[in-house]
């Protein structure tokens, strides 16, 4: 694997950022990435929204990727994390202005100067408080039960609210489905082989998930007990 990842990565990185070449070497390289199943994974409902970012920016910078253990696969997924989960911070922000810069630059008692992205990726640098810890496992206790019973609303939909609410040239292609598809099952199918199987568009799909399909399963989650 780490051979093949080599190769894909030298080949974006051979051709001009505009380039079309350049766009499909990419294209190779994300559907070998996207399959990783150590890509971190979080239950928010905007989870996907995060990881779209963070495509979008392993798109950008893959060239600046350097390898930090024998491994191309582990140290790649390591940097791919690092960003994606400062991503889902944003998204548990209060304040939704709240952004986050990797590029800051920090200082340790040596006086060696690092970005805060580094010492996210870097397991060597990462020290959490132990009642951080504590805290956050309970809140993702917390988050999996409530997870858990969304996850079988979801699935009976007995109102059928969610299957009432489809692409208008598909009716089968519905909030419900959606929801099983990207929320529910491991790992999480991508929008786009959905679009391809239902033969519709791929942008008018992302964009009934995002208005449509999240307003209603944010407001079945606020009727569990969920707090935005």
């Amino acid at each position: 694997m780490d051979e093949q990842l080599q190769k894909l990565i030298n080949e974006v990185c051979r051709h001009p950022d505009s380039s079309l070449e350049r766009q499909k070497a990419l294209n190779r390289l994300l559907g070998v990435i996207q399959k990783f199943s150590a890509i971190y994974k979080s239950s928010h409902q905007d989870y996907l929204e995060a990881l779209n970012l963070t495509w979008e920016w392993v798109s950008r910078k893959i060239c600046e990727f350097e390898k930090r253990s024998p491994s191309l696969e582990k140290s790649l997924v390591i940097w791919i994390n690092g960003y994606l989960k400062w991503r889902i911070k944003d998204l548990y922000a209060p304040n939704s202005n709240y952004i986050i810069s990797l590029d800051k630059t920090l200082r340790n008692n040596e006086g060696n100067e690092t970005t805060l992205l580094e010492r996210f990726i870097d397991p060597e640098l990462v020290t959490l408080d132990l009642l951080d810890i504590k805290i956050a496992k309970i809140q993702e206790q917390k988050r999996d039960r409530l997870g858990r019973r969304i996850g079988k609303y979801i699935e009976l939909d007995e109102s059928r609210k969610l299957r009432g609410s489809h692409i208008k040239p598909n009716p089968e292609c519905h909030c419900q489905l959606l929801a099983m598809r990207l929320l529910l099952q491991k790992p999480p199918h991508k929008i786009i082989d959905i679009a391809r199987e239902f033969n519709v568009n791929n942008q008018t799909l992302h964009s009934h998930w995002k208005r449509k399909c999240l307003p209603l399963l944010r407001e079945i989650g606020i009727n569990f007990g969920y707090e935005p």
